[in-house]
């Protein structure tokens, strides 16, 4: 896992490179569409069990889709790729 500090007032977009837990036979996982709100410094977690995720981050407010059994559960996993979360106003099904 790699830990990289980020400014989230600069606009960043990272695209998932690992589709098969979403797109995958033969069990479908929705997606979740998560928005939510970061520090202007914060640390991003990224490995391969988060490498399924997809975010864009402009002005301290984001936006992530993750594939994920339920928003409890995608909720956990974006608490997990940025540990300075400050808080999730929303969590869709996509």
């Amino acid at each position: 896992m790699e830990n990289i500090k980020i400014n989230t007032v600069e606009k960043l977009s990272i695209d998932s490179s690992n589709t098969t837990r979403y797109l995958g036979y033969p069990r479908k996982v929705p997606l979740w569409k998560l928005e939510f709100i970061l520090p202007e410094f914060c640390s991003l977690v990224r490995g391969k069990d988060n490498s399924d995720i997809s975010f864009e981050i402009e002005c301290s407010n984001g936006i992530a889709f993750i594939p994920s059994l339920s928003n409890i559960e995608a909720e956990y996993r974006l608490k997990k790729m940025f540990p300075d979360l400050l808080e999730i106003k929303s969590c869709l099904r996509a």
